[in-house]
């Protein structure tokens, strides 16, 4: 059983990938600039409701080349560096525990009165004996912190319509 197991781990495919589209109802750029400043990511990913997360440190500044923001959780570590951003685009690199990489693209497309967000994610896991199984976490992982943003980004813009 054991065997298998392992077995199995070195046949799985290191990679992770995750890919969601969103489409909200707002003429404002105001959802997709929340995620335009890394403060806003703990809350809008609902970091503290995620099992095991001991510490969240964000850089200041929060938003521009350079910022950054870490987190700290007993399986492991994260750090988030937004690499180039504009208007309607941002990209970051992801570092997780100091040695597997990944990249993730967010763009905004606005037209008449709506705003389609696209987040895209993906890396590799170096680890040969457990990397897939990591890959296959740090997908599932990555994939509901994506859509607990995606979820909280539109309960955030019907508040604001509301006032």
């Amino acid at each position: 059983m054991g065997l298998l197991f392992i077995t199995l781990g070195l046949l799985l495919p290191h990679q992770y990938q995750v890919h969601r589209s969103q489409t909200i109802t707002t003429t404002q750029p105001y959802a997709f600039n929340l995620l335009l400043d890394l403060k806003n990511w703990p809350s809008i990913m609902a970091w503290h409701r995620l099992a095991g997360v001991k510490n969240i440190n964000v850089s200041t500044p929060s938003s521009g080349v350079g910022a950054h923001i870490e987190l700290a959780h007993t399986l492991g570590h994260l750090e988030i560096t937004i690499v180039k951003q504009s208007d309607n685009n941002l990209e970051f690199s992801l570092l997780i525990n100091g040695e597997h990489v990944g990249a993730g693209r967010l763009t905004s497309t606005q037209s008449a009165n709506e705003t389609k967000i696209e987040w895209h994610i993906s890396g590799m896991i170096h680890s040969s004996l457990f990397g897939g199984y990591v890959a296959l976490y740090c997908e599932f992982y990555l994939e509901q912190m994506v859509i607990s943003a995606i979820n909280n980004m539109n309960t955030q813009v019907k508040l604001q319509a509301t006032q």
